[in-house]
């Protein structure tokens, strides 16, 4: 409602006299620093800070998105790596605050009366806001199907228009058949002789980089159909291949934290100069076992023992020593015992823990060493070998982009007789697993434990409080949150009863994770 001051009506009296027309009266009510109609810019920005949580679902408390793919652990206490709490995954905010907000970006660049006005044409073309809106509205889809399984898409915005509030849930295989057909149609409409402006602050506006970033997305939800629609997931992966995902390092898609939004959530998990952080959360020992046992140079970018507060300097305090790093096993069987285990352990690099550090969402290592399977696969005319190295050196790229302290020798890492690519189908393709999950840390998040739960691998053990509570694997997805359940109950029961047997577990599985994962027991 707007308001109109008794001091603004007295002007009113005045021109009135002056004979002036009555309807100039209607800007008068218009605050300049507070617009009646958001620019599609705003809109934006609010939607573009949603993707982050695939990476880092939580600042202090349960980072499953970090701790189900084996890259970090608890530190201090035995709360959640025993799984023994009950988790779900509430949706809601993504439809009403991120794909809401890139649903009215599109609508009103499609709109005859508003497309051509200032609020819509100072963010960038009509045609690029729409192919940027549907691209990160489909990775949006594609992430939430990914952890819950069937999602309210077909009719999820037809409330309005259809009286329709109460949405059913479609099948995963429905959903990425839309999204695939989404995209393609997106990727055709962009126009990369012009960008859109610095208020996307996922890619700078750069369109280049989100038409890679569009056909990436169609290659990681075509590869995860190996097992389920072989000919299918090659007829897509193949063209999205041939239109191009991200290259190089400088592709990737990331979310740079602010210190006025939102800090860097490893922020609160390390201690950086002046600031006594929880670490609450600290590498995983398979993780850093992993790296010791391929010679990795990551590890010491990846983990930090100098700047470590938890236990004190570790060591000699030698940065380059691969005896001073030591990770934490996930899911021991008490406080006492993941306090035993966590001396002298390592910590989060302190790169990580800028303020405003610039976090990987989806980095172009996973990108080309998804191409490697494809290549190894056969889905591809392609080389796997040059594609397997390509990624490796944009992973080690990425991350010398934050640490330009950071020393290494790719050529000898390389040259490694457990990293050459082997001419074995299934050995390489295991390396290549292998390779995407060491370049996944504190970047992938979904991603990888997307990939655990398709190829069983890596294996990650699982230790005694696991074991106590007969848990002897991971999880294989979140169930629906409670305001699902609540506000659209028949959907959401004939969803579970439909594609997950009637069990709205964390043990039910989705439409494209068909095979039997096993997770050693692992040793201390």
């Amino acid at each position: 409602m707007k308001y109109i001051s008794k001091t603004i009506l007295a002007l009113a009296s005045l021109v009135t006299f002056a004979s002036c027309d009555m309807d100039d009266f209607g800007d008068i009510n218009v605050n300049p620093n507070a617009p009646s109609v958001a620019y599609t810019s705003s809109l934006f920005i609010d939607a573009a800070r949603y993707p982050r949580n695939f990476v880092w679902n939580s600042t202090y408390y349960d980072i499953w998105t970090q701790a189900w793919p084996g890259y970090l652990s608890e530190a201090k206490n035995n709360q959640y790596g025993p799984l023994g709490n009950t988790i779900d995954y509430g949706t809601g905010a993504y439809y009403y605050r991120c794909v809401k907000n890139l649903n009215e970006i599109i609508a009103r660049n499609e709109d005859e009366n508003e497309k051509t006005s200032v609020a819509v044409l100072s963010f960038g073309s009509n045609a690029n806001q729409i192919a940027v809106a549907k691209t990160l509205r489909a990775f949006i889809f594609m992430s939430l199907s990914d952890i819950v399984g069937p999602i309210a898409y077909s009719e999820a915005f037809k409330g309005a228009s259809e009286d329709n509030w109460e949405p059913k849930y479609d099948s995963v295989e429905d959903v990425y058949t839309a999204l695939d057909k989404e995209l393609s149609e997106a990727w055709g409409t962009f126009d990369t002789s012009s960008n859109l402006t610095g208020d996307d602050i996922l890619f700078g506006g750069d369109t280049k980089k989100w038409k890679k970033f569009n056909a990436t997305v169609r290659m990681m939800m075509a590869i995860k159909l190996k097992d389920v629609a072989p000919s299918v997931g090659q007829a897509r992966f193949a063209k999205a291949f041939q239109d191009g995902g991200m290259t190089d390092s400088s592709d990737s898609f990331c979310y740079q934290y602010d210190s006025y939004f939102a800090v860097s959530p490893a922020f609160h998990q390390a201690q950086p100069s002046g600031y006594t952080g929880s670490l609450t959360w600290v590498p995983s020992k398979i993780l850093v076992d992993t790296l010791k046992e391929y010679n990795d140079p990551r590890l010491f970018t990846y983990c930090d023992i100098t700047a470590s507060a938890y236990k004190g300097k570790v060591g000699d305090g030698d940065r380059y020593n691969w005896d001073n790093y030591k990770g934490v096993p996930y899911g021991l069987e008490s406080n006492s015992a993941v306090n035993a285990q966590a001396k002298g352990c390592a910590s989060i690099g302190v790169k990580y823990t800028d303020q405003m550090y610039r976090f990987g969402i989806i980095t172009a290592a996973r990108c080309l060493l998804v191409e490697a399977e494809a290549a190894e696969l056969g889905w591809i005319n392609a080389n796997a070998e040059q594609l397997y190295l390509a990624g490796i050196k944009a992973s080690f790229d990425f991350e010398k982009s934050t640490d330009s302290s950071w020393n290494y020798d790719l050529d000898a890492y390389l040259a490694q007789d457990k990293v050459k690519l082997s001419a074995n189908k299934e050995e390489a393709l295991q390396q290549i697993y292998t390779q995407r999950w060491l370049a996944g840390y504190l970047t992938d998040g979904v991603e990888a434990w997307a990939d655990w739960r398709i190829n069983n691998f890596p294996m990650i053990p699982v230790y005694q409080g696991q074991l106590a509570n007969n848990y002897t694997t991971y999880p294989y997805r979140l169930q629906y949150g409670s305001t699902d359940k609540s506000t659209n109950p028949d959907n959401v029961d004939a969803a579970v009863k439909a594609y997950f047997g009637g069990n709205d577990d964390r043990w039910s599985r989705i439409w494209w994770d068909v095979k039997d994962n096993v997770s050693p027991v692992g040793e201390l």
